[in-house]
């Protein structure tokens, strides 16, 4: 049978407690999605997702621009 602890009650045990882990994502280079349905731009992913979880728009167009050379 599998029991569920805390971080502080494993700790109290003593048993090994995993480091957190990174849940932020992070895109490489520039970044930029338009909402299809709102049209609101979004500069990173964190925007988007709060958007996301805000209006439950789904639908998201990355913009790519060209580099200057």
């Amino acid at each position: 049978m599998a029991a569920r602890l805390s971080k502080a009650e494993a700790k109290a045990l003593g048993l090994p407690v995993p480091a957190p882990t990174k849940t932020r994502r992070e895109a490489s280079g520039p970044y930029l999605t338009v909402c299809r349905t709102c049209g609101e731009e979004f500069t990173t992913m964190a925007a988007e997702t709060r958007h996301l979880v805000d209006t439950h728009h789904a639908r998201y167009e990355v913009i790519f621009e060209p580099e200057a050379t």
